[in-house]
Protein backbone atom coordinates (compact mmCIF):
# COMPACT_ATOMS: atom_id res chain seq x y z
CA UNK A 1 0.00 0.00 0.00
CA UNK A 2 2.81 2.16 -0.43
CA UNK A 3 0.91 4.05 -3.16
CA UNK A 4 -1.32 5.42 -0.55
CA UNK A 5 1.35 7.30 1.12
CA UNK A 6 0.66 10.16 -1.39
CA UNK A 7 0.48 13.63 0.56
CA UNK A 8 0.89 12.14 4.35
CA UNK A 9 3.55 13.95 6.49
CA UNK A 10 5.99 11.36 6.42
CA UNK A 11 5.93 10.65 2.39
CA UNK A 12 9.54 10.67 1.10
CA UNK A 13 8.19 12.53 -2.31
CA UNK A 14 8.32 16.39 -2.63
CA UNK A 15 5.08 17.70 -3.22
CA UNK A 16 6.74 20.17 -6.00
CA UNK A 17 6.60 20.37 -9.94
CA UNK A 18 9.75 18.32 -10.49
CA UNK A 19 7.73 15.31 -8.81
CA UNK A 20 4.50 16.18 -10.36
CA UNK A 21 4.23 13.33 -12.94
CA UNK A 22 5.22 10.64 -10.38
CA UNK A 23 2.03 12.26 -8.16
CA UNK A 24 -0.14 11.76 -11.26
CA UNK A 25 0.95 8.22 -12.04
CA UNK A 26 0.40 7.33 -8.55
CA UNK A 27 -3.30 8.93 -8.21
CA UNK A 28 -3.96 6.41 -11.45
CA UNK A 29 -2.55 3.68 -9.79
CA UNK A 30 -5.07 3.87 -7.00
CA UNK A 31 -7.71 4.40 -9.29
CA UNK A 32 -6.72 1.51 -10.92
CA UNK A 33 -6.65 -0.51 -7.70
CA UNK A 34 -10.20 0.98 -6.30
CA UNK A 35 -12.14 0.35 -9.88
CA UNK A 36 -10.07 -3.96 -9.34
CA UNK A 37 -13.07 -6.55 -8.18
CA UNK A 38 -12.52 -6.98 -4.42
CA UNK A 39 -8.78 -6.24 -4.54
CA UNK A 40 -8.74 -3.68 -1.79
CA UNK A 41 -11.29 -4.18 1.40
CA UNK A 42 -13.88 -1.85 2.62
CA UNK A 43 -11.55 0.37 4.91
CA UNK A 44 -8.59 0.01 2.17
CA UNK A 45 -10.92 1.72 -0.76
CA UNK A 46 -12.10 4.41 1.97
CA UNK A 47 -7.85 5.27 2.72
CA UNK A 48 -7.23 5.14 -1.04
CA UNK A 49 -10.46 7.53 -1.97
CA UNK A 50 -9.10 9.68 0.67
CA UNK A 51 -5.79 10.03 -0.80
CA UNK A 52 -7.50 11.13 -4.18
CA UNK A 53 -9.61 13.70 -2.22
CA UNK A 54 -6.23 15.35 -0.17
CA UNK A 55 -4.97 15.23 -3.62
CA UNK A 56 -7.66 17.16 -5.19
CA UNK A 57 -7.97 19.25 -2.16
CA UNK A 58 -5.21 20.44 -1.62
CA UNK A 59 -2.55 22.93 -2.86
CA UNK A 60 0.47 22.05 -5.35
CA UNK A 61 2.56 24.11 -7.01
CA UNK A 62 1.77 21.99 -10.02
CA UNK A 63 -2.54 22.67 -10.33
CA UNK A 64 -1.91 19.70 -12.63
CA UNK A 65 -2.06 17.11 -10.02
CA UNK A 66 -5.55 19.10 -8.42
CA UNK A 67 -7.38 18.90 -11.97
CA UNK A 68 -5.90 15.08 -12.75
CA UNK A 69 -7.57 14.35 -8.96
CA UNK A 70 -10.53 15.78 -9.44
CA UNK A 71 -10.98 13.82 -12.75
CA UNK A 72 -10.02 10.70 -11.11
CA UNK A 73 -12.53 11.65 -8.50
CA UNK A 74 -15.83 12.49 -10.93
CA UNK A 75 -15.00 8.91 -12.90
CA UNK A 76 -15.30 7.19 -9.63
CA UNK A 77 -18.51 8.49 -8.78
CA UNK A 78 -20.49 6.76 -11.48
CA UNK A 79 -18.68 3.32 -10.18
CA UNK A 80 -18.82 4.16 -6.19
CA UNK A 81 -21.05 6.91 -5.45
CA UNK A 82 -21.69 5.85 -2.28
CA UNK A 83 -17.82 5.34 -1.48
CA UNK A 84 -17.59 8.53 -2.89
CA UNK A 85 -20.25 10.05 -0.49
CA UNK A 86 -19.47 8.39 2.88
CA UNK A 87 -14.98 8.95 2.55
CA UNK A 88 -14.34 12.21 -0.07
CA UNK A 89 -17.81 14.81 0.50
CA UNK A 90 -16.65 14.75 4.13
CA UNK A 91 -12.86 16.01 3.34
CA UNK A 92 -14.45 18.79 0.77
CA UNK A 93 -16.94 19.73 3.45
CA UNK A 94 -14.24 20.15 5.75
CA UNK A 95 -11.83 22.09 3.53
CA UNK A 96 -14.85 24.55 2.44
CA UNK A 97 -15.74 25.15 6.28
CA UNK A 98 -12.19 25.97 7.32
CA UNK A 99 -11.39 29.53 8.74
CA UNK A 100 -9.85 32.05 6.34
CA UNK A 101 -10.10 30.24 3.27
CA UNK A 102 -9.18 31.74 0.33
CA UNK A 103 -11.70 32.59 -2.19
CA UNK A 104 -9.41 30.95 -5.61
CA UNK A 105 -9.63 27.52 -3.24
CA UNK A 106 -13.11 28.03 -2.86
CA UNK A 107 -13.73 28.29 -6.15
CA UNK A 108 -11.42 25.37 -6.92
CA UNK A 109 -13.49 23.01 -4.69
CA UNK A 110 -16.42 24.03 -5.36
CA UNK A 111 -16.21 23.26 -8.94
CA UNK A 112 -15.12 20.07 -8.24
CA UNK A 113 -17.63 19.02 -5.83
CA UNK A 114 -20.51 20.43 -8.62
CA UNK A 115 -18.73 18.18 -11.29
CA UNK A 116 -18.88 15.26 -8.71
CA UNK A 117 -22.53 15.52 -8.13
CA UNK A 118 -23.17 15.80 -11.95
CA UNK A 119 -21.23 12.83 -12.39
CA UNK A 120 -24.10 10.45 -10.85
CA UNK A 121 -27.53 10.89 -9.69
CA UNK A 122 -26.63 9.30 -6.24
CA UNK A 123 -23.87 11.71 -5.14
CA UNK A 124 -26.46 14.62 -6.74
CA UNK A 125 -28.67 15.13 -3.05
CA UNK A 126 -25.87 14.16 -0.69
CA UNK A 127 -23.28 16.62 -2.34
CA UNK A 128 -26.65 19.60 -2.58
CA UNK A 129 -27.44 18.49 0.84
CA UNK A 130 -23.38 19.21 2.42
CA UNK A 131 -23.17 22.58 0.21
CA UNK A 132 -26.31 24.15 1.90
CA UNK A 133 -25.78 22.62 5.41
CA UNK A 134 -22.52 25.19 5.11
CA UNK A 135 -24.71 28.18 3.96
CA UNK A 136 -27.51 27.54 6.63
CA UNK A 137 -24.70 26.76 9.62
CA UNK A 138 -24.07 30.95 8.96
CA UNK A 139 -19.96 30.68 9.70
CA UNK A 140 -19.09 31.19 6.00
CA UNK A 141 -18.31 34.66 4.30
CA UNK A 142 -20.65 36.57 2.12
CA UNK A 143 -19.29 36.12 -0.85
CA UNK A 144 -18.22 32.69 0.04
CA UNK A 145 -21.94 31.59 0.22
CA UNK A 146 -22.60 33.49 -2.94
CA UNK A 147 -20.67 31.35 -4.93
CA UNK A 148 -21.72 28.08 -2.63
CA UNK A 149 -25.52 29.09 -3.66
CA UNK A 150 -24.02 29.85 -7.48
CA UNK A 151 -22.83 26.51 -7.43
CA UNK A 152 -25.99 24.93 -6.25
CA UNK A 153 -28.06 26.83 -8.72
CA UNK A 154 -25.56 25.41 -11.20
CA UNK A 155 -25.86 21.66 -10.69
CA UNK A 156 -29.71 22.28 -10.07
CA UNK A 157 -29.74 23.48 -13.91
CA UNK A 158 -27.33 20.83 -15.06
CA UNK A 159 -29.36 18.09 -13.09
CA UNK A 160 -32.80 19.43 -14.69
CA UNK A 161 -31.26 19.45 -18.31
CA UNK A 162 -29.80 15.88 -17.80
CA UNK A 163 -32.94 14.16 -16.31
CA UNK A 164 -36.26 15.08 -15.10
CA UNK A 165 -37.88 13.24 -12.92
CA UNK A 166 -40.86 14.95 -11.42
CA UNK A 167 -40.48 12.79 -8.06
CA UNK A 168 -36.89 13.90 -7.68
CA UNK A 169 -37.52 17.20 -8.31
CA UNK A 170 -40.22 17.56 -5.27
CA UNK A 171 -37.51 16.20 -3.23
CA UNK A 172 -34.70 18.13 -4.68
CA UNK A 173 -37.08 20.85 -3.65
CA UNK A 174 -37.53 19.65 -0.09
CA UNK A 175 -33.94 18.93 0.39
CA UNK A 176 -32.11 21.96 -1.37
CA UNK A 177 -34.93 25.11 -1.92
CA UNK A 178 -36.88 25.19 1.18
CA UNK A 179 -33.75 25.37 3.74
CA UNK A 180 -31.93 28.14 2.04
CA UNK A 181 -35.58 29.73 1.52
CA UNK A 182 -35.89 29.38 5.39
CA UNK A 183 -32.36 30.45 5.88
CA UNK A 184 -32.63 33.93 4.06
CA UNK A 185 -35.90 34.64 5.42
CA UNK A 186 -34.11 34.27 8.83
CA UNK A 187 -32.21 36.30 8.03
CA UNK A 188 -34.47 39.21 6.38
CA UNK A 189 -36.80 38.60 9.79
CA UNK A 190 -34.29 39.23 12.29
CA UNK A 191 -32.97 42.62 10.40
CA UNK A 192 -29.73 40.99 9.98
CA UNK A 193 -27.53 42.46 6.13
CA UNK A 194 -29.12 40.72 3.39
CA UNK A 195 -26.96 41.42 0.22
CA UNK A 196 -29.27 41.70 -2.77
CA UNK A 197 -26.71 39.36 -4.91
CA UNK A 198 -27.63 36.42 -2.42
CA UNK A 199 -31.27 36.84 -2.86
CA UNK A 200 -31.21 37.34 -6.65
CA UNK A 201 -28.78 33.85 -6.70
CA UNK A 202 -31.19 31.80 -4.01
CA UNK A 203 -33.83 33.05 -6.65
CA UNK A 204 -32.37 31.64 -9.47
CA UNK A 205 -32.14 28.77 -7.80
CA UNK A 206 -36.20 28.37 -7.12
CA UNK A 207 -36.28 29.20 -10.69
CA UNK A 208 -34.00 26.42 -11.78
CA UNK A 209 -35.86 23.65 -9.73
CA UNK A 210 -39.49 25.24 -9.14
CA UNK A 211 -40.21 25.57 -13.13
CA UNK A 212 -39.04 21.93 -13.66
CA UNK A 213 -42.26 21.40 -10.85
CA UNK A 214 -45.71 19.56 -12.55
CA UNK A 215 -48.54 21.88 -12.12
CA UNK A 216 -50.44 20.27 -8.75
CA UNK A 217 -47.13 20.29 -6.88
CA UNK A 218 -46.68 23.51 -7.66
CA UNK A 219 -50.13 24.66 -6.39
CA UNK A 220 -49.22 22.47 -3.25
CA UNK A 221 -46.14 24.91 -2.51
CA UNK A 222 -47.26 28.21 -3.71
CA UNK A 223 -50.50 28.17 -0.68
CA UNK A 224 -47.46 28.27 1.85
CA UNK A 225 -45.64 31.30 0.26
CA UNK A 226 -48.92 33.30 -0.41
CA UNK A 227 -49.38 32.64 3.18
CA UNK A 228 -46.42 33.73 3.87
CA UNK A 229 -45.45 36.65 1.76
CA UNK A 230 -48.64 38.22 -0.04
CA UNK A 231 -49.68 40.51 2.89
CA UNK A 232 -45.97 41.65 2.37
CA UNK A 233 -46.12 42.02 -1.00
CA UNK A 234 -49.28 44.17 -0.90
CA UNK A 235 -48.19 46.13 1.98
CA UNK A 236 -48.58 50.65 1.77
CA UNK A 237 -44.88 49.79 3.84
CA UNK A 238 -42.24 52.35 1.93
CA UNK A 239 -38.97 50.97 3.05
CA UNK A 240 -37.06 47.64 1.87
CA UNK A 241 -35.69 46.15 5.19
CA UNK A 242 -37.11 43.05 6.86
CA UNK A 243 -38.95 40.24 4.77
CA UNK A 244 -39.84 42.79 2.22
CA UNK A 245 -35.31 41.97 1.25
CA UNK A 246 -36.38 38.47 -0.05
CA UNK A 247 -40.02 39.12 -2.05
CA UNK A 248 -37.74 38.50 -4.58
CA UNK A 249 -37.50 34.67 -4.16
CA UNK A 250 -41.41 34.61 -3.89
CA UNK A 251 -41.29 36.28 -7.09
CA UNK A 252 -38.93 33.52 -8.98
CA UNK A 253 -41.78 31.02 -7.71
CA UNK A 254 -44.70 32.80 -8.80
CA UNK A 255 -43.17 33.48 -12.31
CA UNK A 256 -41.86 30.13 -12.66
CA UNK A 257 -45.39 28.55 -12.68
CA UNK A 258 -46.87 26.95 -15.54
CA UNK A 259 -49.61 28.67 -16.76
CA UNK A 260 -52.27 25.76 -16.09
CA UNK A 261 -51.17 26.22 -12.48
CA UNK A 262 -54.03 27.81 -10.32
CA UNK A 263 -53.04 30.87 -7.95
CA UNK A 264 -54.41 30.67 -4.78
CA UNK A 265 -55.82 34.07 -5.18
CA UNK A 266 -60.18 34.00 -4.79
CA UNK A 267 -60.03 36.64 -7.75
CA UNK A 268 -57.04 36.84 -10.16
CA UNK A 269 -58.80 40.46 -11.69
CA UNK A 270 -58.50 41.79 -7.97
CA UNK A 271 -55.51 40.39 -7.33
CA UNK A 272 -53.66 41.97 -10.38
CA UNK A 273 -55.22 44.96 -9.71
CA UNK A 274 -53.77 44.67 -5.92
CA UNK A 275 -50.22 44.42 -7.41
CA UNK A 276 -50.89 47.51 -9.81
CA UNK A 277 -51.89 49.87 -6.90
CA UNK A 278 -49.31 48.82 -4.97
CA UNK A 279 -46.45 49.12 -7.17
CA UNK A 280 -47.89 52.31 -7.82
CA UNK A 281 -47.83 53.85 -4.60
CA UNK A 282 -45.07 51.80 -3.04
CA UNK A 283 -42.13 53.63 -2.43
CA UNK A 284 -39.91 50.53 -2.08
CA UNK A 285 -38.31 49.74 -5.32
CA UNK A 286 -38.28 45.96 -4.27
CA UNK A 287 -42.04 45.60 -3.56
CA UNK A 288 -42.45 47.34 -6.83
CA UNK A 289 -39.96 45.53 -9.16
CA UNK A 290 -42.00 42.40 -8.00
CA UNK A 291 -45.42 43.48 -8.19
CA UNK A 292 -44.59 44.31 -11.59
CA UNK A 293 -43.09 41.08 -12.49
CA UNK A 294 -46.12 38.81 -10.96
CA UNK A 295 -48.23 41.31 -12.47
CA UNK A 296 -46.21 40.72 -15.85
CA UNK A 297 -46.34 37.07 -15.78
CA UNK A 298 -49.72 36.89 -14.90
CA UNK A 299 -50.98 38.54 -17.74
CA UNK A 300 -48.78 36.43 -20.14
CA UNK A 301 -49.66 33.14 -19.28
CA UNK A 302 -53.40 34.21 -19.32
CA UNK A 303 -54.54 32.06 -22.40
CA UNK A 304 -57.86 32.91 -22.99
CA UNK A 305 -57.93 36.07 -25.00
CA UNK A 306 -61.14 37.42 -23.54
CA UNK A 307 -59.63 37.03 -19.87
CA UNK A 308 -56.39 38.68 -20.62
CA UNK A 309 -57.60 41.65 -21.76
CA UNK A 310 -59.57 42.22 -19.08
CA UNK A 311 -56.73 41.57 -16.66
CA UNK A 312 -54.68 44.09 -18.66
CA UNK A 313 -57.87 46.76 -18.12
CA UNK A 314 -57.71 45.96 -14.45
CA UNK A 315 -54.37 47.57 -14.40
CA UNK A 316 -54.09 50.03 -16.75
CA UNK A 317 -56.64 51.44 -15.25
CA UNK A 318 -54.87 52.38 -11.98
CA UNK A 319 -52.67 54.63 -14.41
CA UNK A 320 -55.28 57.60 -14.95
CA UNK A 321 -55.29 59.51 -11.81
CA UNK A 322 -51.66 58.54 -10.97
CA UNK A 323 -50.31 61.40 -13.15
CA UNK A 324 -47.28 60.71 -15.72
CA UNK A 325 -44.95 59.24 -12.54
CA UNK A 326 -41.78 57.09 -13.06
CA UNK A 327 -43.82 54.46 -11.88
CA UNK A 328 -46.73 54.78 -14.51
CA UNK A 329 -43.80 54.36 -17.05
CA UNK A 330 -42.68 51.35 -15.66
CA UNK A 331 -46.16 49.65 -15.14
CA UNK A 332 -46.55 50.63 -19.00
CA UNK A 333 -43.49 48.87 -19.70
CA UNK A 334 -43.93 45.64 -17.79
CA UNK A 335 -47.66 45.52 -19.40
CA UNK A 336 -45.92 45.57 -23.03
CA UNK A 337 -43.28 43.04 -21.93
CA UNK A 338 -46.18 40.89 -21.20
CA UNK A 339 -48.11 41.33 -23.94
CA UNK A 340 -45.67 41.88 -27.05
CA UNK A 341 -44.40 38.23 -26.76
CA UNK A 342 -47.73 36.87 -27.07
CA UNK A 343 -48.54 39.12 -30.28
CA UNK A 344 -51.60 40.92 -28.19
CA UNK A 345 -53.23 44.14 -29.32
CA UNK A 346 -52.75 46.07 -26.16
CA UNK A 347 -49.39 45.62 -25.90
CA UNK A 348 -48.44 47.65 -29.18
CA UNK A 349 -50.76 50.13 -27.57
CA UNK A 350 -48.49 50.50 -24.53
CA UNK A 351 -45.86 50.74 -26.36
CA UNK A 352 -47.09 53.49 -28.50
CA UNK A 353 -48.15 55.12 -25.22
CA UNK A 354 -44.08 55.09 -24.64
CA UNK A 355 -43.00 56.35 -27.52
CA UNK A 356 -45.85 59.56 -26.91
CA UNK A 357 -43.89 60.17 -23.96
CA UNK A 358 -40.65 60.22 -25.68
CA UNK A 359 -41.96 62.42 -28.51
CA UNK A 360 -44.05 64.94 -26.11
CA UNK A 361 -40.20 64.91 -24.33
CA UNK A 362 -42.32 64.30 -21.40
CA UNK A 363 -40.34 64.82 -17.69
CA UNK A 364 -39.61 60.52 -17.80
CA UNK A 365 -38.83 60.36 -21.53
CA UNK A 366 -35.34 58.81 -20.75
CA UNK A 367 -37.06 56.48 -18.20
CA UNK A 368 -39.52 55.34 -20.55
CA UNK A 369 -36.69 55.15 -23.87
CA UNK A 370 -34.63 53.20 -21.61
CA UNK A 371 -37.15 50.89 -20.17
CA UNK A 372 -37.23 49.28 -24.48
CA UNK A 373 -34.84 46.69 -22.56
CA UNK A 374 -37.31 46.15 -20.26
CA UNK A 375 -39.84 44.92 -22.83
CA UNK A 376 -37.67 43.06 -25.45
CA UNK A 377 -34.32 42.41 -22.97
CA UNK A 378 -33.89 39.19 -20.96
CA UNK A 379 -34.70 38.62 -17.11
CA UNK A 380 -33.72 35.92 -14.86
CA UNK A 381 -37.59 34.61 -14.18
CA UNK A 382 -40.09 37.09 -15.05
CA UNK A 383 -41.63 36.74 -18.92
CA UNK A 384 -39.05 33.91 -20.06
CA UNK A 385 -38.76 31.03 -22.13
CA UNK A 386 -37.14 28.94 -19.24
CA UNK A 387 -39.81 29.83 -16.43
CA UNK A 388 -42.85 29.00 -18.95
CA UNK A 389 -43.42 32.39 -20.77
CA UNK A 390 -45.74 32.66 -23.95
CA UNK A 391 -43.69 33.90 -27.53
CA UNK A 392 -45.81 33.56 -29.98
CA UNK A 393 -43.99 32.63 -33.24
CA UNK A 394 -42.74 35.82 -35.55
CA UNK A 395 -43.54 38.17 -32.10
CA UNK A 396 -40.06 40.03 -32.49
CA UNK A 397 -40.55 40.42 -36.30
CA UNK A 398 -44.16 42.19 -35.62
CA UNK A 399 -42.43 44.33 -33.28
CA UNK A 400 -39.51 45.22 -35.94
CA UNK A 401 -41.78 46.14 -38.50
CA UNK A 402 -44.15 48.20 -36.26
CA UNK A 403 -41.70 50.22 -34.01
CA UNK A 404 -38.92 50.77 -36.41
CA UNK A 405 -40.71 52.57 -39.10
CA UNK A 406 -42.32 54.68 -36.02
CA UNK A 407 -38.45 55.45 -35.00
CA UNK A 408 -37.50 56.44 -38.20
CA UNK A 409 -40.26 59.06 -39.01
CA UNK A 410 -40.37 60.59 -35.66
CA UNK A 411 -36.39 60.76 -35.52
CA UNK A 412 -36.98 63.01 -39.28
CA UNK A 413 -39.90 64.99 -38.01
CA UNK A 414 -38.22 66.34 -35.10
CA UNK A 415 -35.86 69.12 -34.46
CA UNK A 416 -35.26 68.52 -30.44
CA UNK A 417 -31.75 66.97 -29.95
CA UNK A 418 -33.44 65.34 -26.80
CA UNK A 419 -36.17 63.58 -28.36
CA UNK A 420 -33.60 62.56 -30.95
CA UNK A 421 -31.33 61.15 -28.32
CA UNK A 422 -34.27 59.42 -26.57
CA UNK A 423 -35.79 58.01 -29.80
CA UNK A 424 -31.87 56.58 -31.03
CA UNK A 425 -31.67 55.03 -27.29
CA UNK A 426 -35.08 53.15 -28.02
CA UNK A 427 -33.56 51.95 -31.46
CA UNK A 428 -30.55 50.31 -29.83
CA UNK A 429 -32.38 48.22 -27.43
CA UNK A 430 -34.27 47.27 -30.20
CA UNK A 431 -32.15 46.54 -32.56
CA UNK A 432 -29.83 44.74 -29.36
CA UNK A 433 -32.09 42.33 -28.87
CA UNK A 434 -33.10 41.13 -32.81
CA UNK A 435 -32.50 38.07 -34.48
CA UNK A 436 -29.76 38.49 -37.25
CA UNK A 437 -32.51 37.43 -39.50
CA UNK A 438 -34.79 39.86 -38.86
CA UNK A 439 -31.99 43.15 -38.16
CA UNK A 440 -31.10 42.39 -42.15
CA UNK A 441 -34.32 43.24 -43.10
CA UNK A 442 -34.46 46.73 -44.11
CA UNK A 443 -30.80 47.78 -42.54
CA UNK A 444 -29.95 50.25 -45.14
CA UNK A 445 -33.03 52.36 -43.87
CA UNK A 446 -31.55 51.85 -39.97
CA UNK A 447 -27.90 52.44 -40.71
CA UNK A 448 -28.60 56.25 -40.68
CA UNK A 449 -29.75 56.08 -37.29
CA UNK A 450 -27.52 53.84 -35.85
CA UNK A 451 -24.84 56.29 -37.01
CA UNK A 452 -26.16 58.99 -35.34
CA UNK A 453 -26.76 56.58 -32.34
CA UNK A 454 -22.64 56.23 -32.06
CA UNK A 455 -22.50 59.49 -31.91
CA UNK A 456 -25.32 60.36 -29.66
CA UNK A 457 -25.14 57.37 -26.84
CA UNK A 458 -22.55 56.16 -24.27
CA UNK A 459 -21.80 52.97 -22.64
CA UNK A 460 -23.90 49.67 -23.89
CA UNK A 461 -26.14 51.51 -25.87
CA UNK A 462 -22.86 53.08 -28.13
CA UNK A 463 -21.29 49.63 -28.11
CA UNK A 464 -24.66 48.21 -29.32
CA UNK A 465 -24.99 50.29 -32.04
CA UNK A 466 -21.51 49.79 -33.51
CA UNK A 467 -21.69 46.03 -32.64
CA UNK A 468 -24.98 46.43 -35.29
CA UNK A 469 -22.76 48.28 -37.45
CA UNK A 470 -19.92 45.31 -37.14
CA UNK A 471 -23.03 42.60 -37.90
CA UNK A 472 -23.85 44.80 -41.45
CA UNK A 473 -20.50 45.04 -42.57
CA UNK A 474 -20.07 41.33 -41.67
CA UNK A 475 -23.12 39.91 -43.62
CA UNK A 476 -23.59 42.56 -46.27
CA UNK A 477 -20.66 45.26 -46.52
CA UNK A 478 -21.58 46.20 -49.96
CA UNK A 479 -24.65 48.28 -48.16
CA UNK A 480 -22.17 50.13 -46.20
CA UNK A 481 -19.49 50.87 -49.31
CA UNK A 482 -20.71 54.32 -49.17
CA UNK A 483 -20.24 55.09 -45.64
CA UNK A 484 -17.58 53.50 -44.86
CA UNK A 485 -14.74 55.72 -45.18
CA UNK A 486 -16.83 58.59 -44.73
CA UNK A 487 -18.71 57.67 -41.58
CA UNK A 488 -18.19 54.39 -39.68
CA UNK A 489 -14.36 54.54 -39.82
CA UNK A 490 -14.21 57.74 -38.24
CA UNK A 491 -16.55 57.29 -35.77
CA UNK A 492 -14.74 54.02 -34.92
CA UNK A 493 -11.49 55.67 -34.42
CA UNK A 494 -13.58 58.03 -32.36
CA UNK A 495 -14.76 55.51 -30.27
CA UNK A 496 -11.42 54.10 -29.37
CA UNK A 497 -9.55 57.34 -27.30
CA UNK A 498 -9.86 56.83 -23.33
CA UNK A 499 -10.19 60.38 -22.66
CA UNK A 500 -13.90 60.21 -24.30
CA UNK A 501 -15.95 59.49 -21.24
CA UNK A 502 -18.45 57.58 -23.39
CA UNK A 503 -15.84 55.09 -24.49
CA UNK A 504 -16.12 52.27 -21.88
CA UNK A 505 -14.53 49.25 -22.33
CA UNK A 506 -17.04 47.80 -23.96
CA UNK A 507 -17.25 50.66 -26.69
CA UNK A 508 -13.69 50.59 -27.16
CA UNK A 509 -13.51 46.79 -27.50
CA UNK A 510 -16.47 46.86 -30.21
CA UNK A 511 -15.05 49.66 -31.66
CA UNK A 512 -11.54 47.67 -32.74
CA UNK A 513 -13.73 45.04 -33.78
CA UNK A 514 -15.18 46.63 -36.35
CA UNK A 515 -11.72 47.75 -37.15
CA UNK A 516 -10.39 44.69 -37.16
CA UNK A 517 -13.42 43.24 -39.27
CA UNK A 518 -12.99 46.07 -42.24
CA UNK A 519 -9.93 45.14 -43.82
CA UNK A 520 -10.92 41.25 -44.41
CA UNK A 521 -14.67 42.77 -46.45
CA UNK A 522 -13.02 45.95 -48.21
CA UNK A 523 -10.75 46.09 -50.98
CA UNK A 524 -7.65 48.15 -50.75
CA UNK A 525 -8.42 50.31 -53.02
CA UNK A 526 -12.18 50.79 -50.66
CA UNK A 527 -10.23 51.93 -47.36
CA UNK A 528 -6.91 52.70 -48.66
CA UNK A 529 -7.48 56.78 -47.50
CA UNK A 530 -8.23 55.82 -44.27
CA UNK A 531 -5.02 53.41 -43.74
CA UNK A 532 -3.04 56.48 -42.05
CA UNK A 533 -5.20 57.59 -39.53
CA UNK A 534 -6.51 53.88 -38.35
CA UNK A 535 -2.86 52.90 -37.73
CA UNK A 536 -2.31 56.02 -35.93
CA UNK A 537 -5.77 55.49 -33.75
CA UNK A 538 -4.46 51.56 -33.31
CA UNK A 539 -0.92 52.77 -31.81
CA UNK A 540 -2.59 54.70 -29.65
CA UNK A 541 -4.93 52.00 -28.68
CA UNK A 542 -2.30 49.47 -28.05
CA UNK A 543 -1.22 51.83 -25.08
CA UNK A 544 -5.02 51.14 -23.51
CA UNK A 545 -4.91 50.45 -20.07
CA UNK A 546 -6.81 47.49 -20.06
CA UNK A 547 -5.38 44.46 -21.14
CA UNK A 548 -8.17 43.15 -23.64
CA UNK A 549 -8.47 46.66 -25.55
CA UNK A 550 -4.50 46.42 -26.14
CA UNK A 551 -5.08 42.52 -27.24
CA UNK A 552 -7.96 44.08 -29.69
CA UNK A 553 -5.80 46.93 -30.64
CA UNK A 554 -2.76 44.81 -31.85
CA UNK A 555 -4.79 42.20 -34.36
CA UNK A 556 -6.57 45.39 -35.83
CA UNK A 557 -3.21 46.71 -36.40
CA UNK A 558 -1.25 44.11 -37.54
CA UNK A 559 -4.23 43.78 -40.42
CA UNK A 560 -4.58 47.00 -41.36
CA UNK A 561 -0.85 47.25 -41.29
CA UNK A 562 -1.00 44.52 -44.07
CA UNK A 563 -3.38 46.22 -46.05
CA UNK A 564 -3.06 45.62 -49.41
CA UNK A 565 -0.24 43.23 -48.99
CA UNK A 566 -1.66 40.74 -51.36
Amino acid sequence: MNLLSIYRPETSVPLDKEYSFLHIVRLKGITLLILLPSFLNENEAAIALQTLGRAAIERNEDENVNREATHLLIQLAQSRPEQINSSVLPLFLAALNEDMIAAHKVARLLNALGSISVAAQDTLVPVLRGLVSLVTAGRMASSHCLATIETIRKVLEAAMAANANSERNTELFAAIVSPLTEWIDGLASANQEVPPKLVVEVARAMVALFSKLEAAAQEQLLNPMFAKYEAELLSSKQSDDGICLVLPVFSAAVCACRPETQLPVESLDRFVSSLAVSALSSGSRIRRDVCLEIMASTLNKTKDTKQRSTLTQAVLQHTNGAGQGASVVLLYQWVARALVSCNDKSGYDCVRWLLDQIKQASPHAAIAAEGFNIILGEHDWAVTPSTHGVFKVLAKQRFYSTVVPELTTGFQSTSDDSVKSNLLVVLTNAVRHMPKSVLMNGIENVVPLLLSAIRLTSGNLKAASIRTITLVVLETPETLRDEITTSIIPLAIASTTQSNAANTVDVRQAALGALSLIPEKYPYPVVHTARRDVLRALAGARDDRKRLVRQDAVKAYNKWLNLGED
